[in-house]
């Protein structure tokens, strides 16, 4: 715990600021004691606050102000009683008040033989508060001078250690304080950050280093939380792939099992003779549609592949308005049989960036789409405009809707909402899924929704 304690940043910064500080009062306090001029004073200065004192104090306290002043001047006093003094002969001191006063004559004498031409001598009378006596002090000055500072600095060296000692403590408990605040705010943040938590914001108002700090931490924990973000983002993508590749290939493998199957049927019955697979011509003719079939839908699959596996695409400038006439004249026959009106408004100069080929492999799986889930004798609206920035290209057809059950699955491999229909389209599943995946490789978005009297498929890619 101690160890703890002294490790503690606060704690050194604590350290450190006071005992510098107290080492510069004791060295101010050197500087005056040894480098100030002389301020030279004599003890017969401090007379008039003596008899001052004594004026306002009792008998018995009187005592020990004259033995504190003698001791601290080095001047000695004889005290009389003034009405029993007689000027020029010798009089008796009084004994009794005081321990350092002189008490005898030959005491008095003593102090008159040590005076010289620098010694002076005196009188100052006096009177305690509890004693009527009117006394007098004679007092005795050697000639002895002092420096003023150092006396001073030397009388009150207690009161300067507990001052300067105080500032110090309270100061350097301020100054650490002021300085680990902060750190600690810093360092909860760091904390949070570390257990994942970036909502946690450091106080970015200081203009000192601390809010440097403060603010290179905020924007760490923004960009760690952004970069955290698309990575899990990307994992979950990744992870979606991974998934919807697994699915792929298992829908993939179970489509081409029954054209296999069928395949290796005739093929086996016409090789054994199995009545009706007897008959050659007719049976090789099927098997050949078969293998037709399971050529397209191998296209489609290796499409598929191929768009979900790869994210480049040589894009070049494509006219929207181009790809969708010339699939609409592609598609003549199939309106022509369905007896399908198809009515055509398209804005000029919808360029975007991107493939022809395969855009226009998505726009006629859309159309396609619209084709079979459309009654016979019915219409489809196909619009091309340019909105925000964006190419909305629509594709309306009339007089069937899709289940709404069906809605959300219709971009997913191998999906077949309808089973006779798609019978009748000859489709794989794959067409709705690969238009989607070429979409938005090119930075669109692809819907079909129902609406009051048929089905709306809408493509928007950006425009340049």
């Amino acid at each position: 715990m101690i160890g703890k304690i002294f490790n503690r940043l606060s704690f050194k910064v604590f350290l450190i600021s006071f005992v510098v500080q107290v080492l510069s009062g004791f060295l101010i306090c050197f500087v005056l004691y040894s480098r100030t001029p002389e301020m030279m004073y004599s003890p017969v200065d401090a007379l008039d606050d003596l008899v001052e004192k004594l004026n306002h104090s009792p008998r018995s306290k009187g005592g020990m102000l004259i033995d504190d002043f003698t001791e601290e001047t080095g001047m000695d006093i004889a005290i009389y009683v003034e009405e029993d003094y007689v000027i020029g002969t010798y009089n008796y001191p009084v004994n009794t008040i005081g321990r350092r006063s002189l008490r005898t004559t030959d005491e008095i004498n003593k102090a008159f033989a040590r005076l010289d031409e620098n010694g002076t001598m005196g009188t100052v009378g006096f009177t305690f508060t509890d004693d009527e006596t009117d006394y007098i002090a004679m007092y005795y000055d050697y000639g002895d001078k002092h420096n003023l500072i150092p006396r001073a600095l030397a009388g009150s060296y207690k009161q300067i250690v507990l001052i300067v000692v105080l500032i110090s403590l309270i100061s350097s408990l301020i100054y650490a304080y002021l300085f680990a605040r902060p750190v600690r705010k810093l360092s909860l943040v760091s904390k949070r950050m570390a257990e994942m938590d970036f909502t946690a914001r450091c106080d970015t108002g200081r203009r000192d280093e601390i809010g440097d700090l403060a603010r290179d931490l905020n924007s760490m924990s923004s960009t760690l939380d952004q970069k955290i973000t698309e990575l899990e983002n990307e994992i979950t993508r990744v992870k979606e792939l991974e998934s919807q590749k697994e699915m792929f290939f298992a829908a993939a493998s179970h489509e081409l099992k029954t054209p296999v199957t069928v395949l290796e049927g005739h093929i086996r019955g016409m090789i054994e003779g199995i009545d009706p697979y007897e008959d050659h011509d007719t049976y090789l003719a099927k098997s050949l549609r078969t293998v037709k079939q399971m050529e397209a839908l191998i296209n489609e699959i290796l499409t598929a592949s191929k768009m979900q596996s790869s994210d480049e695409m040589v894009k070049t400038q494509v006219d929207m308005a181009e790809i969708l006439s010339t699939r609409i004249h592609e598609s003549e026959d199939l309106f022509m049989i369905r007896n399908i009106k198809v009515n055509k408004n398209f804005e000029s100069g919808l360029m975007f960036e991107g493939s022809a080929e395969l855009t226009a492999l998505a726009v006629g799986a859309f159309i396609s789409n619209a084709v079979f889930y459309s009654k016979e004798d019915s219409e489809i609206d196909i619009e091309s405009i340019r909105e925000d920035g964006k190419i909305v290209t629509s594709i309306k057809n009339t007089g069937s809707n899709i289940a709404e059950e069906d809605l959300p699955h219709l971009f997913e491999p191998f999906y077949r909402p309808d089973s006779s229909r798609s019978s009748r389209a000859g489709g794989s599943g794959l067409g709705l899924y690969i238009a989607n995946l070429i979409v938005t490789k090119q930075g669109g978005t692809a819907s079909i929704v129902n609406e009051e009297n048929g089905v709306h498929a809408k493509i928007i890619l950006p425009s340049t």
